[in-house]
């Protein structure tokens, strides 16, 4: 067996579904052996595996899906095209809204960038303690690169809330809660701006279109606005908006950037009542939150 073959079998030995962090060269997939990685100035090297069952992985097989180099310069992704890769890099000053989403087992990590760009990949949500890791050193870096610039005045609350109870945002929005709760384990200076628990929409066409709404609704989620230091965060679902009546497990942790916004518009939403669409400018981004009209999340990020 040559020396490949042997390292192949190894990695097959060690497939699963969560994020492995990669230490040195004899770790990487096979695939990505020929990129150039510095693991000496990386900060952080991440393999994600292929969405597969274990039952359905085999020796030869190409088992990973990205690898993940927070380098000195650049946050790069290699992602696999068949028998090759892809590679996209992104510049940390660039950096403007950071979304990291789990819904059951279908974790998301979105990196969304000043010049419009997306960044996704994939993972298993049992590594999202993998991931948080991997989103707070992008966050400081992030940060860094924004340097000691002056960053946006939110809206002071009405009358922010002290605290949240478990059953304050309603009891189908606990689960918002108990992230909100995970949030201020990991940053316990961060300060509770703003919460609400979801609101069903009223359509603002005729009796018809509220007819469907009655049988197929359409909720606005809630969600929980926080402020540390330098960063905007808020949490709560993948979508501000679903359809339907089937429960809503997902949950989320967007981070902006208070210094890499240029300014925010409020609109009344187009197709619903009391519902308004604040609008965040990032560069070129433009980061979109529907919120109940007239919430305190409305004043604050409009006000």
């Amino acid at each position: 067996m040559s020396a490949t073959d042997a390292t192949r079998t190894a990695e097959f030995d060690a497939f699963g579904p969560w994020v492995d962090e990669v230490h040195d060269p004899t770790e990487l997939p096979a695939l990505y052996r020929n990129h150039p990685v510095d693991f000496a100035a990386s900060q952080l090297v991440l393999k994600v595996p292929r969405n597969i069952s274990r039952r359905d992985a085999l020796p030869g097989m190409h088992l990973y899906d990205h690898l993940i180099v927070v380098a000195p310069d650049a946050f790069t992704v290699l992602s696999r095209t068949g028998d090759s890769y892809t590679e996209s890099s992104i510049g940390y000053g660039d950096i403007a809204v950071i979304e990291d989403s789990v819904d059951l087992v279908d974790g998301r990590l979105c990196i969304h960038t000043r010049a419009r760009t997306t960044l996704t990949v994939p993972y298993n949500g049992s590594s999202q303690q993998v991931i948080t890791r991997l989103t707070d050193v992008l966050r400081q870096l992030a940060s860094a690169a924004a340097g000691s610039g002056p960053t946006l005045a939110l809206s002071q609350p009405d009358a922010p809330p002290a605290a949240l109870d478990l059953l304050d945002l309603g009891k189908h929005d606990v689960g918002l809660v108990t992230s909100y709760f995970d949030l201020l384990r990991h940053e316990p200076d961060a300060d509770l701006l703003a919460a609400h628990g979801r609101v069903a929409l009223i359509p603002r066409g005729g009796v018809c279109s509220r007819l469907v709404h009655a049988v197929h609704p359409m909720t606005l989620h809630g969600a929980v606005f926080c402020r540390t230091e330098r960063e905007l965060q808020i949490v709560g679902r993948r979508h501000w908006l679903v359809r339907g009546k089937a429960p809503e497990l997902s949950r989320s942790l967007t981070t902006i950037p208070l210094a890499a916004i240029d300014a925010i518009t409020l609109h009344p939403h187009p197709k619903y009542l009391d519902a308004s669409v604040v609008t965040v400018a990032l560069g070129d981004l433009r980061y979109e939150a529907v919120l109940p009209a007239g919430s305190a999340a409305e004043r604050l990020l409009a006000g």
